[in-house]
């Protein structure tokens, strides 16, 4: 199967049409997040919105996303990776080792340092993070503090 990819980044730009079909991707085929923080996620990386930028890379078949990277530059380098690949997503039609390994060889070509990558523990996909040169290294623990709004003073 030939797929087209497609970069996004702060050079390239990227259009209001093509940014509404990745986060359009992206909602209905990530499950842990919402549209808010998946949006934010494409705006840092194309920098729409003040960052570090990073870049967008989509996989398509006949001009539909079959699959999608958005990584995030962090803006450090010796203690965090540079970039954190936010969502590696596939379609549920397309989830090919091949597929997924062409867009994060690219993906990872594309990134210049370092490269992290949040990942369920049961992700069917962890094998292959794995074969491609990803290691666990630490447990992430978060704390969701109250909004501003709703914090007593």
């Amino acid at each position: 199967m030939s797929y087209q990819f497609n970069l996004y980044d702060a050079f390239s730009g990227i259009n209001a049409m093509e940014k509404s079909k990745v986060v359009h991707f992206l909602c209905g085929h990530n499950s842990h997040s919402n549209r808010q923080s998946i949006l934010e996620a494409v705006e840092y990386a194309v920098k729409l919105k003040p960052s570090f930028g990073g870049f967008v890379l989509t996989a398509e078949i006949d001009r539909q996303i079959v699959g999608v990277v958005v990584a995030n530059r962090t803006g450090m380098e010796s203690y965090n990776p540079k970039n954190l690949f936010v969502f590696v997503s596939l379609h549920k039609d397309h989830e090919e080792e091949a597929l997924v390994e062409a867009l994060l060889q690219k993906a990872i070509r594309y990134a210049d340092g370092d490269v992290a990558m949040h990942v369920e523990p049961d992700n069917p996909a962890l094998k292959l993070y794995q074969k491609l040169g990803f290691q666990a290294q630490y447990l992430e623990l978060r704390l969701s503090k109250p909004n501003k709004a709703s914090a007593v003073a």
